[in-house]
């Protein structure tokens, strides 16, 4: 599983000896001043570009937005190369995790082959997983028509992830709030948003487990919003242009050269090839509906030119106020403005029946008691979140563990993912070899509203990360997104007996069931040591 933290800091969770040797260091390394600068903004004149004249061709002129999901990380990765190709003026992107892999330099090589056909290319990244790319980064700045930003960087010792939080001293408060949006927008006619980085387990493209994730294309007036929420972050005080952060001895001239030659070889993920409704999924028992098959042509579509239909739908664009890596929401225990408040009240409208898919869970016992409330007003409510096994954040299952009695007490519905049978049926859309943990982050309220975007439903996306989100009124993509649900590949949790004591049962195809007694498919050591230091881990960090 990766090394990464999608959820946040696992310093924070694990990490309090290197906490304590930064308070004791007492470093006191500081950000540049803030060089002036112009804000800029999206490109106005979008209705001349070809990306929305071929968009705007399959929508309604009635405010409605046009949508189309992308369950495979190869073809979602695959379209987004395919609107750096169609871009004409601009490319805007927002990523929590670029990585410095096939992936992520794929991506940054056909940004730079945007820019020298004249596309203005703005790049802003969370400074978080940035150790190791500096040079990588500068050099794409290096070139004509690209800028780069880091947001909330740190103020020093750039060359080692300990020697960062050493040189952030009494700044550590600052650099625990990230930027966990994720965001692509070509010519302010088309974007793709959702939960999925810009690295190789996100578009199974790693050797080892992949991320089973989502994330949607969007055309018409969702745009212009999704837009407005990038250049928010873009001329925020908390970015700064990489040239300000990062120093090369290289000209540059020598750091395009270098650029040119890291990532000539990149390799992006294996695409499947333009498909035909009826057929299997390759290397899946899943045959294709017309949906489905329509999902993954998509870049294959972008590149002829030749865009088919899109769900029409109303949607609301939730991002993240600033005030929130400013600490305003964290210091004053707030949900006030944020993307996870708009989401609760959007949850309490619910009168039927919540589907929540979340990787990280970790309620409070506010949130609790308000599932509890909506259980004995009769609404059937359903999780599916990662099993421990599953997981790449083992100490964010203690804070989900903590509640996971009580949920099934008041009757939530819960599933949680098994690596083992998720990959063995390749049923959760369309599955590579080694796919693994889930990392989508949607909800279905009522099966005719859909919830899609980076925020998970924890503590720290609550109150500490930024996050963005869709609210997007569509019965069809409610449908498409239960129709990939397959339990079979996840346990179903319930309540023994006694009442107290909790099963994980597996469910097989016909019926017969497996019970386990403890979290499957761990050792007895994790469950030891989880048990051991449970009580040390801050749930506010989680």
């Amino acid at each position: 599983m990766s090394p990464r933290c999608p959820s946040g800091l696992s310093w924070l969770r694990a990490g309090w000896p290197a906490l304590l040797l930064c308070l004791l260091l007492q470093a006191c390394a500081s950000l540049p001043p803030h060089a002036e600068s112009t804000p800029t903004r999206a490109i106005a004149d979008y209705t001349d570009t070809p990306l929305w004249k071929m968009s705007s061709a399959q929508l309604a002129d009635d405010g409605r937005s046009g949508f189309l999901l992308q369950p495979y990380g190869p073809n979602s990765f695959a379209t987004r190369l395919a609107l750096c190709r169609l871009a004409t003026r601009s490319l805007d992107v927002q990523y929590y995790l670029l990585a410095n892999d096939n992936t992520g330099r794929a991506l940054l090589r056909a940004l730079r082959d945007a820019a020298a056909r004249g596309v203005r290319v703005r790049v802003l990244v969370d400074d978080l997983y940035t150790q190791g790319e500096d040079e990588l980064l500068l050099a794409l700045a290096s070139h004509p028509g690209v800028e780069v930003r880091l947001f909330n960087p740190f103020p020093g010792g750039r060359t080692s992830n300990l020697a960062r939080f050493v040189t952030s001293g009494l700044e550590l408060g600052r650099i625990n709030r990230r930027m966990h949006n994720k965001l692509f927008v070509a010519d302010n006619a088309a974007a793709m948003a959702g939960g999925r980085n810009m690295a190789d387990e996100y578009v199974m493209n790693a050797e080892g487990s992949n991320f089973i994730d989502m994330d949607t294309f969007v055309a018409g007036p969702a745009v212009r919003d999704l837009s407005a929420a990038f250049d928010l972050y873009w001329n925020s005080v908390h970015v700064y242009p990489i040239a300000q952060l990062v120093s090369s001895t290289r000209s540059a001239e020598a750091l395009r050269a270098q650029f040119e030659h890291d990532t000539a070889h990149a390799h992006p993920p294996e695409v499947l090839e333009r498909l035909d409704a009826g057929v299997h999924a390759p290397g899946s028992p899943v045959v294709l509906s017309p949906d489905m098959v329509h999902m993954l042509n998509l870049p294959h579509e972008l590149e002829a030119r030749q865009l088919g239909p899109l769900l029409r739908a109303r949607a609301r664009v939730l991002v993240d106020p600033l005030s929130k890596t400013e600490g305003e929401n964290e210091e004053e225990d707030s949900i006030k403005g944020t993307v996870f408040e708009a989401t609760y009240r959007w949850f309490l409208s619910a009168r039927q029946q919540l589907k929540m898919v979340s990787p990280y869970f970790v309620p409070n016992e506010h949130a609790v008691e308000a599932l509890a409330q909506a259980r004995r007003e009769g609404l059937d409510i359903r999780l599916v979140t990662n099993s421990l096994a599953a997981t790449d954040e083992p100490w964010v299952h203690v804070g989900y563990a903590r509640y996971r009695r009580e949920l099934l007490k008041i009757g939530v519905d819960i599933h949680e993912l098994s690596p083992s049978l998720s990959a063995k049926r390749r049923r959760l859309g369309l599955l590579g070899k080694s796919a693994g943990a889930l990392h989508m982050k949607n909800s279905i309220l009522d099966h005719r509203e859909v919830f899609l975007g980076s925020m998970n439903l924890d503590q720290r996306s609550t109150k500490l990360n930024t996050e963005l989100g869709l609210i997007i009124e569509s019965p069809e993509m409610a449908q498409q997104l239960e129709a990939m649900v397959d339990n079979a590949s996840s346990y179903h949790l319930r309540l023994g007996p006694d009442g107290e004591q909790i099963e994980w049962v597996e469910e097989d195809g016909d019926g017969a069931e497996t019970v386990f007694h403890e979290e499957p498919e761990t050792s007895a050591w994790l469950r030891f040591k989880l048990w051991l230091l449970s009580p040390f881990i801050p749930e506010r960090q989680l």
